[in-house]
């Protein structure tokens, strides 16, 4: 998993006070004091998942409905499924791709 990826699942994650990881993220300007994202953060993470969208969208136009997930990911260059979901579910809202039966379909 690349380092962005890895600050995505971090700040997606319930951080606890006190905590290392909490700590890094406060120092560096990704979580308040009080664990909230701040304006930093919520860049990052619109960035992250705008980044994503085209290489899911292809990997998903290239394999089919009927692939596996994580053939889609892998050649999304994504290893964590949750990333995966997030970016999938910004997709349909946009219109661009329908979820059914657990499979994904391209939206002419």
């Amino acid at each position: 998993m690349d380092d962005k990826e890895q600050l995505y699942v971090d700040l997606m994650m319930d951080q606890m006070p006190g905590d290392c990881n909490a700590n890094v993220l406060i120092s560096s300007g990704y979580l308040t004091e009080k664990l909230q994202h701040t304006p930093k953060a919520l860049d990052f993470i619109k960035t992250f998942l705008d980044s994503k969208k085209d290489a899911v969208l292809q990997s998903i136009s290239d394999l089919g409905p009927d692939s596996r997930k994580s053939a889609i990911m892998q050649r999304a260059g994504i290893r964590q499924m949750g990333v995966l979901a997030d970016v999938v579910n910004i997709l349909v809202k946009e219109g661009k791709v329908r979820k059914e039966a657990g499979k994904f379909y391209i939206i002419d």
